[in-house]
């Protein structure tokens, strides 16, 4: 393989990919999706994942696991130029089905040579809630519509009657077909460019390089899983919602990494059973944390494509929570995402202590949907994201996500009647530890028109767990203020649904995210740092932290002066 070719080829890959989320969020209709909560890469004619692209391992994953259904379901009939194909369908490869995707072949003299593909999530899927991820709902047939890989395109050539099916079934119906437009464009960006790289360099020149990409992924990821030691290594999570407002219910998420040699074997035996909500996590999504974990902890540098994932099994028992059987609904299924990573690091922390951090929190939600002024229609999600977790060296990042930024203020009062009346981190929320863990944040909303609203809250009842003797953070809570009434606190739960009318008030808080390490081996400097920032209150430094301060050091650092 010519080592200069080779990478000039995997840059052009990126390159594309790039060109493909540039076109997405110049032409994107929602602010989610303008936002980032999409995710583009290049798929080859087999199949397989080589460009990455503008995509978390998550997402890849599940272009991965999509893209087997696709080829088998069309092997007969095959491809044709102008086909483009639409996908949401869990039970099909991919995640929850607000989550859609669009897949266009790419072609080289009549020969396919490939796949550009993007997701995004869609503000609405039709069904019983606004927004199709709601935990009430009992089983797949609620969520919303499920394309099951279908040709949106052929030929060139678009099928009204699914557009005309989702128009009729989909709220906001024209802002959510700008955005598959915005897909459509993105990928016809990709594929146009991936057919300029193939005339370039050859189809066989290509090809090869693919080969050796995925090749070289996989023998970088045994290496890396070679390097830690042979044995088992157990972390646990604990889900404390049935996703109905049920109290007192738990249900564990157990893994367990079984090193050996140059395999990993991630085994979730223990885990609960699948539930009667929408809390369950769909395969494709279970897998894409694990590959993600994995990744970042032990393959940091190396390249992710199809052949990283080749070393790593799994052993995850069909119905259970983290693969659940259909029809069981699973839109709701984000805190279990948080949760398996916590299980995923824990477990990790057994054996790599100084290279695990407390995962990043946050990725809860406002949706808002209801008619504008005008008579229009809208749907709106506002993501919000918390911050990074204490590491082994160092503090967290405060309002920090883990992948795309908190969506701005101005774009939610563009999208509806809604006024974001403040917005900021929460002082005493962050963790306690040696390094402390990143503070809450929160938005307040006032609604200027009726409206339905759902309050996604990914740690309703209590914030994560730290490391190594870190301290938890402060906990979600949610105020709704009616006028003329004093705030009311509102019940904890995975999802709250509530109307609002003219002038109501609604408070989240994101839970704050733990510490790493003892809190009395925090260096007293970084304490009073903290007070001085405003991050902490002295009455709370005194709680949270058994460690002397110099009295005259905490009057300065009080009064905002310098206190070293």
């Amino acid at each position: 393989m010519d080592p200069i070719l080779l990478e000039v080829l995997r840059n052009e890959l990126s390159s594309i990919t790039e060109e493909m989320a540039i076109t997405v969020h110049r032409t994107a209709k929602s602010p989610i999706l303008r936002m980032g909560d999409f995710a583009t890469s290049l798929i080859d004619a087999k199949g397989r994942l080589v460009g990455l692209g503008a995509a978390m391992h998550l997402h890849a994953t599940m272009f991965m696991r999509v893209m087997p259904f696709i080829l088998d379901k069309y092997k007969g009939a095959g491809f044709k130029p102008g086909d483009v194909i639409i996908c949401n369908d869990p039970y099909a490869g991919a995640a929850h089905m607000p989550d859609v995707i669009v897949v266009m072949p790419v072609f080289h003299q009549h020969q396919l040579a490939g796949f550009s593909i993007i997701y995004s999530h869609q503000p609405d899927i039709g069904g019983r809630f606004p927004g199709g991820f709601s935990s009430h709902c009992a089983e797949s047939y609620e969520e919303g519509i499920r394309l099951s890989n279908l040709k949106l395109y052929e030929a060139g050539v678009r099928n009204e009657g699914i557009v005309d099916l989702l128009k009729a079934n989909i709220r906001a119906s024209d802002e959510w077909m700008g955005d598959i437009e915005a897909k459509l464009a993105g990928c016809w960006r990709g594929a146009r460019e991936f057919e300029q790289v193939i005339e370039k360099h050859g189809i066989e020149r290509v090809n090869a390089c693919f080969e050796y990409l995925i090749d070289h992924a996989e023998r970088t990821m045994r290496a890396a899983i070679a390097a830690v030691p042979v044995g088992d290594y157990s972390g646990e999570a604990m889900l404390h919602d049935d996703g109905f407002g049920t109290p007192g219910v738990q249900f564990p998420i157990k893994i367990t990494l079984r090193f050996r040699g140059d395999k990993l074997i991630v085994d979730f035996t223990g885990t609960s059973r699948q539930l009667k909500s929408a809390l369950n996590m769909p395969y494709s999504n279970t897998l894409g944390q694990v590959f993600s974990g994995v990744h970042s902890v032990l393959c940091q540098d190396g390249v992710f494509n199809s052949g990283s994932v080749k070393p790593i099994e799994f052993i995850a028992p069909s119905g259970s929570l983290v693969n659940p059987e259909f029809p069981a609904a699973v839109g709701g299924r984000a805190p279990v995402i948080f949760l398996l990573t916590d299980a995923l690091h824990s477990a990790f922390s057994k054996v790599l202590p100084e290279r695990i951090w407390v995962p990043p929190d946050g990725g809860d939600v406002v949706h808002i949907s209801g008619q504008r002024a005008d008579g229009s229609t809208y749907t709106t999600m506002d993501l919000m994201w918390g911050g990074w977790g204490g590491r082994p060296a160092m503090d967290g990042v405060d309002g920090a996500g883990r992948s795309y930024s908190t969506v701005p203020v101005e774009l939610i009062e563009r999208e509806g009647p809604v006024v974001v009346e403040s917005f900021g981190l929460v002082a005493d929320t962050g963790g306690p530890g040696k390094y402390r863990g990143s503070l809450s944040v929160f938005r307040e909303y006032r609604f200027l028109r009726p409206a339905k609203i759902m309050v996604r809250t990914n740690r309703p009842f209590e914030a994560g767990a730290g490391l190594a003797g870190g301290g938890r953070g402060g906990p979600s809570v949610n105020y709704l203020t009616r006028v003329g009434r004093e705030p009311e606190v509102l019940p904890r739960g995975t999802h709250v649904h509530l109307e609002v009318e003219p002038g109501d008030r609604l408070y989240h808080r994101v839970a704050g995210v733990a510490g790493h390490g003892p809190a009395s081996e925090r260096d007293p400097k970084l304490i009073l740092r903290d007070i001085a920032e405003g991050k902490l209150t002295p009455n709370a430094a005194q709680e949270q932290y058994p460690v002397s301060l110099d009295p005259e050091a905490l009057r300065l650092a009080t009064s905002g002066k310098e206190y070293c």
